[in-house]
């Protein structure tokens, strides 16, 4: 009786120990289940989050577009075409050797002006962007400032290109164009270089000019979104972005990129 009272007791302690494992077991399950949907979760969400800030991000360059398109139609295309016409106007085919001297001026406005629309539809298409690269596209930026005769700008490529997603090198393009922009319309610089720098891990663009330069930290908390809208542009993409000035010592911006 007591060797069958000792394998009973064996028996409970057995099954009480596989029902303990099986609840914990259970338990795990049920609480590693909770976390996988609870991080499922808060992936959609994050990835939500990511989607509403790119397309805020492309809302305000879209705007931005908008904008360079109407101040580039009013400051070049526009005064071109006003040229044109104003030539055109004053046409006078009874003086020969003037009429001639005038056709010809016009013919090269035309020629300037289609350059020019053929430079801007460049300058905005993401499309082209892509198929002919960052690399391109920011020499053609180059060559349009040394075309104004106004700036004195250089491209540097260092080290091998990789590749890179192309909404972020889309967002890149559209922060280079808006650096340089601010370049031009406030620093009053005529020396403007950028620098487009790999390694194995870091891709690194800059910008630097030789402006009149400006306290960053004021710049920051002013009205207007032009420093911020880098910034954020910058988070969006996981890039870094350095902003160093001061005034009279120019300019230089820096984007870092992870690879």
């Amino acid at each position: 009786m007591q060797a069958i009272g000792g394998e009973i007791k064996i028996v409970v302690a057995i099954t009480l120990l596989l029902l303990l494992i099986t609840a914990f077991v259970i338990l795990f399950l049920f609480l590693y289940q909770k976390k996988y949907y609870q991080h499922k979760k808060e992936k959609a969400q994050l990835r939500s989050l990511f989607a509403q800030s790119l397309l805020q991000s492309q809302i305000e360059i879209q705007e931005q577009t908008l904008q360079h398109i109407s101040r580039e139609l009013h400051d070049n295309l526009g005064q071109v075409a006003s040229l044109i016409k104003i030539n055109l106007n004053t046409l006078q085919i009874s003086n020969a050797d003037k009429a001639i001297e005038k056709i010809e001026n016009t013919k090269e406005l035309t020629r300037q002006l289609i350059t020019d629309i053929k430079s801007l539809s460049i300058s905005l298409g993401s499309d082209r962007i892509n198929q002919s690269g960052l690399v391109k596209a920011l020499e053609t930026e180059a060559d349009r400032l040394n075309k104004t005769g106004l700036f004195d700008a250089s491209f540097r490529l260092e080290g091998p290109l990789p590749e890179i997603d192309n909404d972020k090198e889309v967002i890149l393009y559209r922060m280079s164009q808006e650096i340089l922009n601010n370049m031009v319309k406030h620093s009053g610089a005529k020396q403007i270089d950028i620098s487009l720098i790999t390694t194995d891990n870091l891709f690194i663009l800059a910008f630097k000019d030789n402006g009149a330069g400006y306290n960053v930290e004021e710049k920051m908390s002013a009205p207007g979104a032009g420093l911020k809208n880098l910034k954020n542009r910058a988070l969006l993409i996981n890039a870094k972005i350095q902003i160093q000035s001061s005034p009279g010592a120019g300019s230089q911006v820096i984007i870092e990129l992870p690879l």
